[in-house]
């Protein structure tokens, strides 16, 4: 199609390198994970962002928030990380209002936006517990990260 480019074989070998970056690791044992009984016993949450392109207002990141009992998820766009923390604020607010029960867990990465003073503060003044999973296991977070998984895979599809 092009004059002056070098011919390339096709190699239809996968290299050792790509096929071990490309796999997943083994899921934690399921006996071991706690499920919740109660609507928002447990909520797992998650940020993912920076995405390649922005939103028309200029969103980078979004996070999910999935109740562990009814497996409900909500969404939120987010112009920057440190958005996370009035974020969900809001979120405790209307889901606590909504239904009479209380944010009593909340499980998610080691990341930054999580584990600030602040929001250590917000989940200290409003009893929340924390699971903080390991870091570099996302398995341990296992439910969200695979959410995470299909939203990124559903926006690449939309493009």
């Amino acid at each position: 199609m092009k004059h002056g480019l070098p011919y390339l074989e096709k190699v239809d070998e996968v290299y050792e390198g790509c096929q071990l970056g490309k796999q997943h690791r083994e899921w934690f044992p399921k006996n071991q994970a706690w499920r919740a009984s109660n609507p928002l016993e447990l909520i797992h949450v998650d940020l993912c962002g920076p995405m390649q392109n922005e939103s028309i207002v200029g969103n980078k990141y979004f996070m999910l928030l999935i109740d562990d009992c009814t497996k409900m998820i909500w969404f939120y766009f987010l112009r920057y990380k440190s958005d996370a923390l009035n974020c969900f604020r809001k979120f405790k607010s209307m889901v606590e209002l909504q239904n009479g029960f209380r944010v009593k867990c909340l499980r998610s990465d080691r990341g930054g936006e999580f584990t600030s003073c602040e929001f250590n503060k917000l989940c200290e003044d409003e009893g929340i517990q924390r699971q903080l999973s390991m870091a570099y296991t996302p398995q341990q977070n296992g439910v969200i990260e695979r959410k995470n998984r299909t939203v990124v895979g559903k926006s690449h599809h939309a493009l």
